[in-house]
């Protein structure tokens, strides 16, 4: 069965750092997002991935290779334009149309979806498609999606209970007869919504509330690695190739720490002589003494070399070409975007 990964975004809620790095690209526990996304592919035996790209392409496409192309074959599907999931998945029907099924999962996310419930739910109901679906976080804002006896009967309004989407889907390939012929398009309202409506086609849906984390803003990338910490130092995540665990921390094995670090992940190349709790480390960075910085999101080859004390923001190497945007701190050669 082959998959596709969505992953053409900007990232823009996590600028300043997506500004130079793709979002995809953005390590927790010195893991890129996407590589979440490609390791529980090919757990499931995917051997082959469509991903769709348009920030930024040229990284994402040489760290799947490096890292994956071993084991899996990938497809890169650049997009000039970004055009939705609908129009995204219409652009690569050579690839797919040919299974009677693929995946799709936002590339965006790490989440670990019961890939084999997926192919039984749709099986059963003969469905269109099959969606992973969860019980909402307390206070968050969602669309809601009515699901009851394994079918799904509306987006944001229906029967039975209200769940929300876990963005991770089995299609059949017969997708390809309902999908506008435009180049943007969104899958949910555009084929779901209506087919539903209309009752010519069933959409499934599982119920899987186990690990999920969306990377949508700082506080919520802040959260996602220190659950994902916990899930590593407990053994469910396997570190990743190149780093070690080392007391509460991940460390890339060229890194090197000689100051006091917890609870976060450091970088390749990274040198840390200062004070980090709960932070995430990028790749070539210099952190002297008298730094502390907690709850911090620090780009590649940030150097802080002079005391400071920052907390709760994402911290991004200045460049001097590009015009300064309102709201972020400058100091030093860096751009501070508190959160």
């Amino acid at each position: 069965m082959k998959a596709m990964i969505l992953a053409a975004g900007y990232g823009t809620r996590l600028r300043p750092l997506t500004y130079s790095m793709p979002k995809p690209m953005v390590e927790i526990c010195n893991r890129p997002l996407i590589g979440y996304a490609v390791e529980g592919f090919i757990r499931a035996g995917v051997g082959e991935i469509i991903v769709n790209l348009h920030h930024l392409p040229e990284s994402i496409e040489r760290f799947l290779q490096d890292a994956y192309g071993s084991q899996c074959r990938f497809h890169i599907s650049f997009e000039p334009e970004i055009l939705g999931t609908g129009g995204g998945v219409r652009k690569v029907r050579p690839l797919l149309e040919s299974d009677e099924a693929f995946y799709l999962v936002n590339g965006d996310t790490i989440q670990f979806p019961q890939y084999e419930k997926l192919v039984a739910a749709r099986q059963e109901k003969d469905a269109l498609a099959a969606l992973t679906l969860r019980h909402p976080p307390e206070n968050d804002r969602f669309t809601a999606v009515y699901f009851a006896d394994g079918r799904i009967n509306g987006f944001g309004k229906g029967s039975g209970e209200a769940l929300m989407f876990s963005g991770s889907h089995l299609i059949g390939s017969r997708i390809f007869q309902y999908l506008p012929e435009k180049e943007f398009s969104g899958i949910v309202t555009e084929v779901y919504e209506p087919l539903i409506e209309s009752g010519r086609e069933t959409v499934a849906g599982i119920v899987d509330d186990g690990p999920w984390f969306d990377i949508g803003t700082p506080q919520r990338l802040i959260s996602a690695a220190g659950s994902v910490l916990d899930m590593t130092m407990a053994g469910d995540i396997p570190i990743v190739p190149g780093s070690r665990l080392t007391g509460d921390c991940v460390i890339d094995e060229t890194a090197t720490v000689l100051g006091k670090v917890s609870r976060s992940s450091v970088g390749a190349g990274s040198v840390v002589k200062g004070e980090v709790r709960n932070s995430i480390i990028g790749r070539d960075c210099r952190i002297t003494g008298n730094v502390v910085l907690e709850s911090c999101v620090v780009g590649p080859g940030v150097e802080i070399r002079t005391p400071m004390e920052v907390r709760s923001a994402i911290i991004c190497e200045e460049d001097p070409g590009v015009f300064r945007e309102p709201g972020y701190r400058y100091e030093r050669g860096l751009v501070i975007a508190d959160f």
